[in-house]
């Protein structure tokens, strides 16, 4: 046997432990920082280093194609330094790309060609909408967003439309099951899957045809599955598969580290790990290897308040460092501008460059005024995971409304809302429209306008144009009687638009209104700070925030995204800003379970802490305008649960003059500071194939013929198509549901 110390002689005991494992089951509960990527990489060399198993017989699932590259690019250094050269590529993938790969070689077995499409989420609604057309569904009153976010629901399940009709895990109207079923048909007619069909298609094919099944699982002679935490039910249900005949399966995660619930990941699937696999083995890792003292015994102190966690303490040998800086002001403002203020002050001290400071967010739409701060600061940053905020999506639509008011000849304006949000008027009338304008000479509007009069279009199409012109009239009429922010909110009333992202119904336009808000916010600041707060001043200020936005993404910048994003990086110096009740926790009151949603934010705000390294800054405003009204949120109950001695607290928030003299503007201590009261819970967030089978003998199946599948059970052949090695045969189970087999391979006996 090979000597592995050079694997293993700079782990530490519980990692050693983890390496060395390598018959059953095992479980490793990694603390943050606590090196789990090293632990993974060591086991999986390990494993081909002693022959336990060959290098494409041991699969590696991660989250991300820049962690399974880094893996696997690791995984090579150590075998090199063992003196073993591999050439073939590893199985070292994310869920997604793995089961493209196998569903490339056996999806024919599932009545699909080999070439199969994938949909994006854009081809994936498109085809939803040609549904809903064949449906007569009306996507005003029926947001194809909503049926999207349905459909991802049942396949993260594992359920098909016949299974959501007869299933208690998720209600879908009829409505929904119809579009369901229909988009299934189509999506097979066009040869093609959406990104949950990647998962849910190897799931089914498993499910239809255990021989193939029991290849694999004979092949991967060990399994390792990276962020386990993070995995949803239908990744749940393949890794039990595959691992089910050697029952080598080792899993990384850290409970306290699930953050992903609202995308379908599922905190029980670590959780119940040892009910799973009551034979399994449970390592620790609860040494960080990254963080100042302070701030891992301050993180673990608030993440010990959850229940919803293994028995785990993260500490550290590092040096205890500085307090966790608890920074109190009176608005959004005055916060934004002490963050900028605090990394000047570092770099001016020598403190490393600007791409060691992070600044972090519970919500996108946070990052406005930061931005505005750090841009007239002469701060360069980058965003992380979104665009700058004026690039949204959201927030151009609005903009192009309120250009197309100010400047009725802007052609381009014109392009981007005529049919935002959708009212019916397609591509063709737009370019009919485009080519009418080039020959008349006249703006987009004007020719609109002419084009109807001279009746260029059928009756329906021109009324939906004449609607729209109407539209932009009255919001002409309005902005020259109305304020800017007024106006603003006319705009959004008038088109619809915060209507139809609210009928959606999803992260997604919950994320899109709170960018809405924070628009509104921008205006309300606009017109306090200008004598000429009109739109076209406006207008033109935007024009040039975007000329200053052009950034080059290679020179030293600060970085800033949301919590959730952070997650997986480390900063020598991080922010975590908008530490308030109703905005971290973000929680919606009405909306499953409160307690189990405070654990989860909770669990944001722990990761967001263990990604700092040597300072951690938590801050908080006592005011923050939502739809340009002031807010007073008290700060988060996530503050109040780090200990004292580990806080230094400040503040530049003022008491009223007949209130206090002398102690204005000097800094409290923690002391001093009163913080909210554990369990506080006064929300407020309405606002927002070379492998052998045996042969079923295809020639004797007939229309009505009783069969047993091993998986499906008992059932009746419903229908024969074609013969010989070609023959298919679909059969009604006793459950009703129609599975279509090729009969070579079913494995159907005959009762």
């Amino acid at each position: 046997m090979m000597d592995l110390q050079i694997v293993t002689k700079n782990l530490n005991f519980p990692q050693k432990s983890a390496v060395e494992h390598t018959d059953g089951p095992l479980l490793i509960l990694a603390g943050a920082g606590s090196g789990k990527t090293r632990v993974l990489t060591s086991r999986m060399a390990t494993l081909i280093a002693q022959r336990l198993a060959a290098p494409d017989e041991v699969l590696a699932v991660t989250f991300t194609n820049k962690a399974a590259r880094e893996m696997e690019s690791r995984i090579f250094k150590i075998l090199l330094d063992l003196g073993i050269s591999i050439r073939e590529p590893l199985w070292v993938s994310t869920f997604h790309s793995f089961c493209n790969r196998l569903l490339r070689e056996h999806i024919s077995l599932l009545d699909y060609k080999p070439h199969f499409g994938i949909y994006d989420d854009s081809d994936q609604l498109s085809q939803i909408k040609k549904v809903m057309g064949a449906l007569n569904l009306n996507d005003k009153v029926y947001p194809a967003k909503s049926f999207r976010n349905r459909i991802n629901s049942a396949k993260m399940l594992a359920l098909s439309p016949d299974d959501v009709a007869k299933s208690s895990k998720l209600f879908l109207d009829d409505k929904s099951i119809a579009v369901y079923r229909l988009y299934e048909q189509e999506m097979k007619k066009a040869n093609s899957l959406d990104f949950g069909d990647l998962l849910f298609k190897t799931y089914e094919l498993f499910r239809m045809y255990p021989d193939v099944l029991l290849m694999f699982q004979t092949k991967f002679k060990y399994v390792l599955i990276d962020e386990y935490q993070d995995t949803n039910h239908i990744q749940y249900l393949l890794v039990k598969m595959l691992a089910e005949k050697h029952r080598n399966l080792c899993v990384v995660g850290d409970e306290d580290q699930s953050i992903y619930s609202w995308r379908g990941a599922d905190i029980s699937n670590i959780l119940d790990f040892e009910k799973d696999f009551p034979e399994a083995k449970v390592v620790k890792l609860e040494e960080n290897y990254r963080s100042s003292a302070n701030i891992v015994n301050a993180a673990t102190a608030v993440i010990k308040n959850n229940t919803e966690r293994k028995d785990k303490t993260l500490f550290t040998a590092n040096a205890a460092g500085d307090l966790i800086c608890v920074h109190e002001d009176r608005s959004e403002y005055e916060e934004a501008r002490f963050v900028v203020r605090q990394v000047q002050a570092l770099i001016a001290q020598g403190e490393g460059n600007y791409s060691d400071y992070a600044i972090f967010y519970r919500t996108n739409a946070q990052s406005r005024v930061l931005e505005e701060q750090l841009r007239s600061s002469g701060i360069a940053y980058k965003i992380v995971g979104g665009v700058r905020f004026y690039e949204r999506m959201e927030i151009k639509d609005m903009l192009s409304y309120m250009k197309l008011t100010a400047n009725p000849a802007d052609d381009m304006a014109f392009k981007r809302v005529i049919n935002t949000p959708a009212r019916g008027i397609g591509k063709t009338t737009v370019e009919k429209l485009e080519e009418f304008s080039m020959q008349e000479k006249l703006p987009l509007l004007q020719a609109a306008a002419k084009a109807c009069e001279q009746r260029m279009f059928n009756a329906g199409t021109t009324s939906k144009i004449r609607n729209f012109l109407q539209l932009m009239e009255d919001l002409q009429a309005l902005s020259q009687r109305h304020n800017l922010v007024d106006f603003y909110h006319m705009v959004l009333d008038k088109t619809e638009y915060v209507n139809r992202l609210k009928a959606e119904n999803n992260t997604e336009s919950d994320a899109r209104v709170q960018n809405l808000e924070e628009l509104s916010n921008a205006l309300t600041q606009f017109m306090k700070e200008r004598i000429d707060a009109s739109l076209q001043s406006f207008l033109e200020e935007m024009a040039l925030v975007s000329d200053i936005d052009s950034l080059d993404e290679e020179q030293d910048s600060v970085t800033m995204m949301t919590l959730h994003i952070s997650k997986g990086l480390e900063y020598p110096v991080v922010f975590v800003v908008g530490n308030e009740e109703n905005l971290f926790p973000n929680i919606k009151p009405h909306e499953g379970d409160e307690e189990h949603e405070i654990e989860e934010e909770r669990r944001l705000m722990y990761v967001g802490m263990t990604r700092a390294r040597k300072r951690l800054y938590l801050t908080y405003a006592r005011t923050r305008k939502v739809w340009g009204q002031e807010h007073f949120n008290p700060p988060s109950r996530f503050i109040n649960e780090i200990p004292e001695n580990l806080i230094e607290f400040s503040t530049t928030y003022q008491t009223p003059r007949f209130v206090a003299t002398a102690a204005t503007n000097t800094a409290r201590t923690a002391a001093d500071w009163t913080a909210p009261k554990k369990g506080a819970s006064d929300f407020d967030l309405q606002n927002f194939p070379d492998y052998e089978m045996t042969d079923s003998r295809s020639s004797d199946f007939s229309k009505g013929m009783r069969v047993r599948h091993p998986t499906f059970g008992a059932g009746s052949v419903f229908q024969v198509e074609g013969a010989g090695e070609q023959q298919k045969v679909s059969v009604m189970f006793t459950d009703q549901t129609i599975k279509k087999f090729v009969a070579k391979y079913a494995r159907l006996e005959r009762i």
